[in-house]
């Protein structure tokens, strides 16, 4: 039945919606129940049994796992059906509503320590360094290069915007490069980071650079760098022209961190209700 189904549904067109997937078929419609003749006949027929069947899966399901699933079955049958290999798609009256949004708060002492942890090689306290102090997106920091880095006058250039090199990255950056040179000394590679794979030739490392010594050991680069974001924002009262210009932000990113900060300048995590006899000091004044 399987080998029906893929006759029906090509393999190679299934890896197009989704990608670097071992077995889609089994992947895709496996929460829908096993692939029977009827199960099939409904997949190629039918959109009323399978709606139910789907509505059922994603009744179990909640979060970003529930938006996350609804949106690949609805993407797949929508490519079925403009490819004409399903009659309807069953997805098309089922809602979920929006994803929920995730909550931005400041890193505690505890996570803060955690990066701390693992964050021990020259080119982790690099990474963590570029994200925790200039708040540098993965992307700008695979493709820094030396040219972009101006040690004596103490100047960077991240994104394409230069900035002056606070002292904490100053170090981290010295470190590395002294590692570097000492480890590759003769690569024609011009990119600051480098690795085993790209240090014989000329092009930067690859996400799972980054993903394989910081986020699959912990470290989530997006928090770290949210985490920075906003703590510039309450240091300015959420100003949001502050934020934008400061680590080059679009306009409605800057507002929503300033209008997070403001709400946590006007609420503080740490606030306990006051006693009758005095009020309690806000943490944000020390």
């Amino acid at each position: 039945m399987l080998d029906a189904f893929g006759a029906a549904f090509p393999l190679a067109e299934l890896h197009c919606v989704v990608p670097r997937t071992k077995s889609p078929l089994q992947e895709l419609f496996g929460p829908l129940g096993p692939l029977t003749p009827e199960t099939f006949f409904r997949l190629r027929f039918g959109a009323g049994p399978l709606r139910r069947s789907a509505g059922a899966v994603l009744n179990q399901l909640s979060g970003h796992r529930l938006a996350g699933t609804f949106t690949a079955l609805r993407s797949l049958f929508r490519f079925a059906k403009r490819r004409r290999l399903v009659f309807a798609d069953p997805t098309r009256r089922l809602h979920v509503g929006r994803a929920p949004t995730r909550a931005l708060l400041p890193m505690t002492d505890a996570q803060i320590l955690a990066v701390e942890h693992v964050a021990v090689t020259p080119a982790q306290r690099l990474v963590v360094a570029l994200v925790a102090v200039h708040a540098a997106r993965a992307r700008a920091i695979r493709e820094l290069t030396l040219d972009d880095v101006d040690l004596a006058g103490r100047r960077i250039t991240l994104g394409g915007h230069s900035q002056r090199l606070s002292e904490f990255v100053h170090h981290a950056l010295l470190a590395w490069l002294q590692h570097r040179r000492r480890t590759w000394p003769h690569t024609p590679n011009r990119h600051v980071l480098v690795s085993t794979v790209t240090a014989t030739g000329t092009a930067p490392v690859s996400d799972y650079y980054l993903s394989w010594h910081l986020l699959l050991r912990g470290v989530q680069l997006e928090q770290v760098r949210g985490d920075r974001v906003l703590q510039e924002a309450l240091a300015v009262r959420a100003d949001p022209l502050h934020l934008a210009a400061v680590f080059h932000l679009s306009s409605a990113t800057a507002i929503a961190y300033a209008d997070i900060a403001r709400s946590l300048l006007e609420r503080p995590i740490e606030a306990t209700p006051a006693p009758p006899e005095a009020s309690a000091p806000s943490p944000l004044d020390h």
